[in-house]
């Protein structure tokens, strides 16, 4: 038989129990929000790169000179923008320096992210001087963006009109006219 005293000694217990599951919940909850958020905000996972191949497919070489970091703007709203530059990281590229001989390919392969908001992931120019011609300015470069899901190239050829370039997705070629 239940006195009071046994009634009273009941329900606390139970108060308690009841406080501390729902302590738990609380922690459990956080540290799950936390996991999620950080999965969803971390940088890629290792070997997360596509694979841009440049063919040099003209009779004078290409040198790389530079790997750029591709500018852009962040805006707070269309009156405040600041200048600033899409992130660029590789998990493997030629070095600075390295000749592209007639007939051969480089390699880059920059890394992408996963990003509920879109937009570019990481995005670098990689300028070449061309070699062997008359003007020593005459260079070429390429940008080279990852989204998501998806990849985008282009190209300039500057000052000279001898040579041809293609940036389609993750295929690149520099070629005689």
């Amino acid at each position: 038989m239940h006195t009071a005293k046994t009634k009273r000694r009941y329900d606390l217990a139970t108060m308690r129990h009841n406080k501390s599951r729902g302590a738990f919940a609380v922690v459990l909850a956080c540290v799950l929000a936390g996991a999620l958020l950080i999965a969803l905000t971390s940088g890629p996972a290792s070997a997360a790169s596509r694979g841009f191949v440049l063919n040099n497919n003209s009779d004078h070489a290409l040198k790389l000179f530079a790997v750029k970091p591709v500018p852009t703007f962040l805006c707070v709203d269309p009156s405040r923008c600041v200048q600033t530059t899409h992130p660029i990281d590789f998990e493997g590229r030629p070095p600075d320096g390295d000749v592209l001989n007639p007939g051969n390919s480089h390699r880059f392969e920059l890394k992408y992210g996963f990003s509920l908001l879109g937009g570019v992931q990481y995005a670098a120019n990689l300028w070449y001087k061309i070699q062997g011609d008359s003007n020593p300015d005459d260079n070429v470069y390429y940008t080279i963006e990852t989204y998501s899901t998806s990849n985008e190239s282009s190209c300039k050829i500057n000052n000279t009109s001898k040579f041809t370039c293609r940036a389609e997705g993750l295929l690149l070629t520099f070629k005689n006219k």
